[in-house]
Parts: C-alpha cells; sequence; structure tokens
C-alpha cells in the first residue's frame, strides 16, 4: 500500500510540479538559442502558471524588441547605403569637375596659341595667295608655269583650310539657344544632306521618337555638327550605302545618333577621333578638326558626343543634348 500510495504522489508531484518546471526550462533553453516565438504550454492558475505567463509575456516583449530593433538595423543600414551612394556620386562629380575644369585650362592655353599660331600662318598665306592670284592673271592658262601655280594655289587653299578650323576651335562657341523640337533638327540636317546622300548612292532612313521633349540648342551650330558627322559617313561609304539617323529619350537627355554602314574605324584609331588634327580619311580629304570642334560645340550645350565602330560593319555616332529645362510643352 505504501509503495502505491509513493507512486501515485511521484506521478501527481510529475503532473503538478516537475513536467510544467521542466517545460518551462525547455521554453527558456529555446529562447536562449534563439527561438523567440518559443512559448511555455501551460495554462494554470497557480504559482506555476503565473511563471509559465510571465515568461510568455517577457518572451513576447523580447521578440517585440528584437522586431523593432531588426526594424531599425534595416532602415540604418538602408540610409547608409544611400549615403554611400550620394558620398561615391559627390565624388565622382568632384572627380570629373576636376578633370574637366583640368581639360578647360589645357584647351585655354592650346586654344591661345592656335590662334596666335593660325593667325601668324594666315596673314602671309593670304599675301602669297594674292600674289600667286596675280601672277596668274599675268600668265597664258597651259603655261608650265601656269600649272604649277596652280598647284600651289590649291595647296595654299588646303592649309588655310586648316588654320580656319584652328580658329575656329580656338573659339568657344558662342550659342544663340532657342527651343527647337528634335524632329525639326533632325528634319533640317536630313533635308540639307539629301542631295549629297543621293549623289554617293546611300539610303537614308530616319527613326524618330513622337513627341519628344524640346530642346534649348543653338541650331545652327548643331546643323553644322550634323552635317559634318553625316559628310564623315559619306566618305566611310565611297560605293554607297545605308545611312540611319535615329531620335529618342534617355535619362533626361534626347539622342541622337547616326549610324552608316561604311568601312568602320579601327579599333586602335577610335579613342583618338576627337584629337585634333586627327583623321583616319586619306591624304588631302580631312582636316582632322571636324570632329573636335563637334565636341566642342555639343558640350558647350551640355552635352556629351561617342562614337562606336567596328570594321567593314560601320560607325555609329550618339549625341546626347540636355532637355530643355524651361520649356514645359513637349513637341515632336
Amino acid at each position: 500500500a505504501i509503495l502505491v500510495l509513493t507512486a501515485m504522489l511521484h506521478a501527481l508531484a510529475r503532473d503538478l510540479v516537475l513536467s510544467p518546471v521542466e517545460d518551462i526550462l525547455a521554453t527558456m533553453q529555446r529562447a536562449s538559442a534563439g527561438d523567440l516565438a518559443s512559448r511555455a504550454r501551460i495554462r494554470r492558475r497557480d504559482e506555476i502558471g503565473a511563471v509559465a505567463d510571465g515568461l510568455n509575456a517577457m518572451l513576447e516583449r523580447v521578440a517585440d524588441f528584437n522586431a523593432a530593433l531588426q526594424r531599425e538595423v534595416r532602415r540604418s543600414t538602408e540610409e547608409l547605403r544611400e549615403t554611400n551612394r550620394q558620398l561615391a556620386d559627390t565624388a565622382q562629380r568632384l572627380f570629373a569637375a576636376r578633370r574637366d575644369l583640368a581639360r578647360s585650362e589645357q584647351l585655354a592655353v592650346a586654344g591661345q596659341m592656335a590662334a596666335s599660331v593660325a593667325h601668324q600662318i594666315g596673314t602671309p598665306l593670304n599675301l602669297i595667295s594674292g600674289y600667286v592670284q596675280m601672277i596668274l592673271t599675268e600668265l597664258p592658262p597651259e603655261a608650265a608655269p601656269a600649272v604649277r601655280l596652280r598647284t600651289v594655289q590649291e595647296q595654299i587653299r588646303k592649309v588655310t583650310t586648316i588654320v580656319h578650323g584652328l580658329l575656329d576651335q580656338a573659339r568657344r562657341p558662342l550659342l544663340q539657344r532657342a527651343p527647337m523640337a528634335p524632329r525639326e533638327l533632325v528634319g533640317r540636317v536630313c533635308e540639307l544632306a539629301r542631295p549629297t546622300l543621293q549623289a554617293a548612292g546611300i539610303r537614308l532612313r530616319t527613326v524618330l521618337v513622337p513627341d519628344l521633349p524640346l530642346l534649348d540648342v543653338d541650331g545652327g551650330q548643331l546643323e553644322q555638327v550634323f552635317l559634318n558627322l553625316i559628310t564623315n559617313s559619306v566618305d566611310a561609304m565611297p560605293e554607297g550605302g545605308e545611312l540611319v539617323v535615329t531620335a529618342g529619350l534617355s535619362g533626361g537627355h534626347v539622342e541622337i545618333t547616326v549610324a552608316d554602314s561604311g568601312a568602320g574605324i579601327e579599333a586602335a584609331h577610335v579613342g583618338r577621333v576627337f584629337d585634333p588634327l586627327f583623321t583616319t580619311k586619306e591624304r588631302g580629304k580631312g582636316t582632322g578638326l571636324g570632329l573636335t570642334i563637334a565636341r566642342d560645340v555639343v558640350a558647350a550645350h551640355g552635352g556629351t558626343i561617342a562614337v562606336s565602330s567596328r570594321r567593314e560593319e560601320g560607325t555609329t555616332v550618339t549625341v546626347r543634348l540636355p532637355v530643355a529645362m524651361r520649356v514645359e510643352a513637349t513637341h515632336a
């Protein structure tokens, strides 16, 4: 009887005390291991139940605090990431500004030197050209000296063209800005170039996105830029081909491309196409200043110009111009 009573008391003690305490201890161990969702499964109205309820309430508060802490960490991490991104952008802009400033200073010095040299060369060239013209009027057209002098005169004209190009590059472009639709700009350029393209057997195709924002530009100077690009494409397609002019919107800029199906440019030369006096054309066909001047005109508008090319596949020139900020209306 004593053994039976002892067994019954032991079982009762396990149910009333030991099992609940073990459950509380197990819950505490799981919480210590990181399982903050763990709860004591005790539903009693005595002291042990009060301990279990207190443990569960504490774990609930810890879980809420941990969730709030994680949210704060995520928010702070995102703010830190955004701050780092802004710092990186600022550093990049500062680097670009310093680079542009250094380049502007170099260009200013180079421009002054170029203007001085061009002026000093241009004056005697004009005198020589005048004397050659005067002598030619005194010689029979078919005389050997006249033939040689006409050759000299032709070479003088080529040098004069280079001198004028140097002077144009030395002067900073003075822009006469006005609102202009990209469609109008492309249309005027293509209309001016159409006879040359037809004579060269080149097909012209335009792809224009409708309703592009207006540009605030010097239409005359940009016309010359794009006519120069088209002239380069014509020279690259002596046997004819296709010229595609496109206009679209990209990241707050109007992007106009001129793509030809010509011979392309050697990879080693692509990086030098904007260098003054560098040209891939045959001797006597180009001054090597056209793209340099085009780059300066586009830069004066706050835009960029880039060239990509593959041999035997063609060349694409991309001009990006900022949209007119002060003009709210859009126009095709």
